[in-house]
């Protein structure tokens, strides 16, 4: 468990993830806290939006109490999984593949967001920051990004492969064998396994929150939509949304003009940002109009972060609220009945469900999204019995099983001095 604020940016593709995270660092720094800020896009952007050269393997200094860190997964990948690498692309090589083709088919798909949540994770557990932000990749990539610690310990029968595999392989080699990786490979796979474990309960720690950026507009809405649903599912916390890019009017303007052409595009912005404040409600919501110039440079990101947070501390979680819990038993309920409930926004009427347990785990699927949860352990005696949607509630009800009477016990029979 960590002490250290972790705030996460998440949000389409353009509407200024990159820019609203370093003025989030800007702020937080000027208060007086100790800020890194991190990107983990594989286009990095960070730095040009400080205007200075970030270094990809250890935090910059920025201004007073700020740094910055654009991750280079290379760097993370030789860090943590050499040895990995190093036998993948020997294995390639032996196949007759090119030895510089072998060492680019040796980075597994996947291994650059494993790296960047596990750097994430390391800094945050420190102990020489008390906010660490991280700027992520385009929303599809970020859900993707904070999936895999569940994809990874949750996949049980992959680990279990896995070990035998291990054991297999150290078996042949005192036959002689040269085919099967070195110890130090088994080594690293097993750090990165209980590295995930590690990091799949930090990213659901009340420190760790997400954070939506969203343009005014209909496919950037839907999107958001869809990350808030994914989140919940995934047991992760939302706990504010940043409306970027919006056609200023009004006091707004300062007394500039628009122009008619962009008068239909601020009109349809108000719309929209009535569709987002219905939708995200009771989420807090801040409103960022687009600026005149770009914002550039600590002073400028300094100014952006007054606009949109005012006096709002955002350095705390802002909203909390549970996304799955096991409800108390009603007065006219069945006293074997149990209740677990999950919180899923924008649920529609039409929505695919499937719900299935398979020990102590739930396996939940809503639409093309899945994923399992481990039960809480007063649910261990029960079976599930049935589930239904209504409204952004999934309640899966279970009742109790029956208990085994004991075995009776045996009794130990003296011999009475009479029969001695």
């Amino acid at each position: 468990m960590t002490n250290t604020r972790v705030i996460i940016y998440s949000g389409k593709g353009g509407t200024g993830k990159t820019t609203v995270s370093a003025a989030t660092a800007v702020t937080l720094a000027a208060a007086g806290k100790r800020v890194l800020v991190i990107s983990s896009d594989p286009a990095h952007s960070l730095g040009d939006v400080f205007q200075m050269s970030l270094s990809r393997t250890d935090p910059t200094p920025i201004a007073e109490n700020l740094f910055g860190l654009e991750i280079d997964t290379l760097y993370e990948a030789k860090r943590n999984m050499g040895n990995f690498e190093k036998f993948v692309s020997e294995s390639y090589e032996k196949r007759g593949i090119r030895s510089s083709v072998a060492s680019e088919l040796s980075t597994q798909p996947g291994l650059d967001e494993i790296f960047s949540l596990v750097r994430l994770h390391r800094e945050a557990l420190s102990g020489l920051w008390e906010v660490v932000i991280l700027d992520t990749s385009p929303t599809g990539n970020t859900l993707r990004l904070l999936a895999y610690p569940e994809l990874i310990v949750g996949g049980s029968m992959g680990k279990k492969l896995f070990r035998v595999y291990q054991g297999m392989s150290s078996m042949m080699k005192p036959f002689g064998s040269s085919n099967g990786p070195d110890p130090e490979f088994f080594n690293e796979v097993n750090q990165l396994l209980d590295a995930m474990n590690q990091v799949s309960t930090f990213l659901t720690g009340e420190n760790v929150t997400l954070r939506l950026v969203i343009n005014p507009e209909k496919l950037s809405i839907l999107e958001s939509k869809r990350a808030y649903t994914f989140t919940h599912i995934y047991g992760l916390t939302i706990d504010a949304v940043v409306v970027n890019k919006i056609y200023p009017v009004g006091e707004a303007l300062h007394g500039a003009q628009l122009g008619s052409y962009f008068d239909y595009w601020a009109k349809l912005h108000g719309r929209y940002l009535e569709d987002i404040e219905s939708a995200f409600a009771p989420l807090p919501i801040f409103k960022l109009f687009l600026e005149p110039c770009e914002p550039l440079g600590v002073e400028a990101l300094r100014q952006v972060g007054a606009k949109a947070f005012g006096e709002t501390d955002i350095g705390q979680v802002l909203y909390s609220k549970k996304n799955m819990w096991v409800e108390e038993r009603q007065p006219t309920d069945d006293p074997d009945i149990r209740r677990f409930v999950v919180r899923i926004p924008f649920l529609t009427e039409n929505e695919h469900i499937e719900v299935q347990r398979v020990g102590m785990d739930l396996y939940m699927c809503v639409g093309r999204i899945a994923r399992s949860v481990s039960l809480p352990r007063i649910l261990s005696n029960a079976d599930m019995v049935d589930y239904v949607a209504n409204g952004e509630l999934l309640t899966v009800t279970f009742r109790e099983r029956a208990r085994e009477p004991e075995p009776p016990r045996l009794t130990r029979l003296r011999r009475s001095p009479a029969s001695a």
